[in-house]
């Protein structure tokens, strides 16, 4: 067991699943598998990471040509986003998350599409004719 009594009589007093049970939850998760929409397909690139923490470029997310000519478009994920948060005085919880939610939003659909921007852009300059690969989203 743990070194931890208190969490030691806890897990004594759960009740263990029977095999079907458990069979029963893979057997659920496999038809929502089965059931769930197909991911999404992207032109992003996976990102490499060519600085880490110290560094001061540290924040730079690097996104390659797909061919792997050499360019990359580089973002920083330390960038400040300059707009205001504006949450009102006496919000309840729930207000906050949405209003967070949303703007976490709204900023990755501004990044993802300046991404998606400069590839394009690239693959119109550097690689006229070419279709961009795409992946499958994670």
């Amino acid at each position: 067991m743990t070194t931890d009594t208190d969490l030691d009589d806890l897990l004594a007093a759960l009740p263990l699943k029977s095999p079907r049970e458990v069979y029963d939850e893979i057997e659920a998760a496999r038809r929502a598998a089965e059931l769930a929409p197909p991911p999404e397909a992207t032109i992003i690139p996976m990102p490499e990471y060519p600085y880490m923490w110290p560094h001061p470029l540290g924040g730079i997310v690097r996104f390659p040509c797909a061919l792997g000519c050499g360019w990359a478009h580089d973002e920083d994920a330390f960038e400040e986003d300059l707009e205001p948060i504006i949450v009102p005085l006496g919000g309840s919880t729930q207000d906050i998350n949405r209003i967070f939610n949303e703007r976490s939003l709204q900023r990755a659909a501004v990044v993802r599409g300046r991404i998606e921007t400069a590839i394009r852009d690239h693959f119109t300059a550097a690689h006229p004719g070419r279709e961009i690969p795409a992946r499958e989203a994670r």
